[in-house]
């Protein structure tokens, strides 16, 4: 009796994914491997790529990993070896994509913490249309408004069932490009100082206030002060972020004539360490709203 085709293939197919370094695959991914593999493999016209995904689960030679949005009725299907971790998943999905925020903390070990949730930025580049800030003027009224509400969160949210965590996918619109992001081990992340300056702006994605205090402590060590505030000058932000990142930089102990760099950008906005602040303090130094307590961390 006739193998089927396979069967027949498995040992080749197994050997192509043990060689292959990729870790984590779409749909896509694996439609394209199929169609470009299916002769050498002689595989059967009437298989599909839809077979050969029940092939690879069922075969155990890659693990179906199915996430389902959490706002809406739609799911993925990843492919993954057992040695795929979350962040390979995730960068699996946003190829032109980068770990960052809490992922980036995790990654540079800026906190102790282990969250179940991936955080991969995609940039968006606009070249015409966007204000530079200088171009901009702020009013305090507009930004009280602002940051009077709670933060808008991104809706593009999956969770896996395979082992329960979340992916949150982000989207950054910038006038630069690779700012401050870089690849180690193969995987693409924001360095140190990038990573700063993203969970400081943006902290309900980063563990909050605290957490975000705690990795410019474990951080003190290891930053450039000088690229963080070269890559704010390039990324070229509305808000005064550095004032915001003075402030941090000043309270976990840098010393003063190494600010020197935020403290000429001060400007006469008081600005807010994160939205919907309630008991909140003003760091009068630094323009700074924060919430009750942060200070004495």
């Amino acid at each position: 009796m006739r193998k089927e085709t396979f069967d027949r293939a498995s040992k080749n197919i197994t050997f192509f994914f043990e060689k292959d370094k990729n870790k984590a695959y779409t749909t896509n991914d694996i439609q394209k491997i199929f169609d470009q593999n299916r002769d050498q493999w002689e595989i059967a016209g009437y298989r599909n790529y839809k077979h050969f995904i029940t092939f690879l689960n069922e075969r155990k030679i890659l693990i179906l990993d199915v996430q389902n949005h959490e706002y809406k009725n739609s799911k993925k299907q990843i492919l993954r070896k057992k040695s795929a971790s979350p962040f390979d998943v995730g960068l699996t999905v946003k190829k032109e994509g980068y770990l960052s925020n809490y992922s980036a903390m995790q990654f540079h070990q800026l906190t102790l913490q282990v969250p179940k949730t991936v955080y991969i930025s995609v940039e968006k580049y606009t070249v015409i249309g966007n204000p530079k800030s200088s171009e901009v003027v702020l009013a305090q009224a507009a930004v009280d408004k602002a940051f009077s509400k709670p933060q808008r969160v991104a809706t593009e949210s999956y969770k896996s069932e395979y082992d329960g965590f979340k992916y949150i996918y982000l989207q950054r619109k910038h006038t630069s490009t690779n700012i401050g992001i870089t690849i180690i081990n193969d995987l693409t992340v924001t360095d140190i100082e990038r990573t700063l300056i993203d969970i400081a702006m943006r902290p309900v994605y980063s563990g909050g206030a605290f957490q975000v205090l705690e990795a410019f402590k474990n951080a003190k060590d290891k930053v450039n002060l000088d690229k963080i505030a070269r890559y704010l000058d390039e990324l070229d932000y509305i808000y005064p972020y550095h004032q915001l990142l003075g402030f941090y930089l000043d309270l976990v102990g840098f010393q003063e004539k190494s600010l020197n760099h935020f403290l000429k950008k001060k400007t006469d906005i008081n600005f807010y360490q994160t939205y919907n602040l309630s008991n909140k303090k003003l760091n009068e130094k630094w323009g700074i709203y924060y919430p009750t307590g942060l200070e004495g961390l």
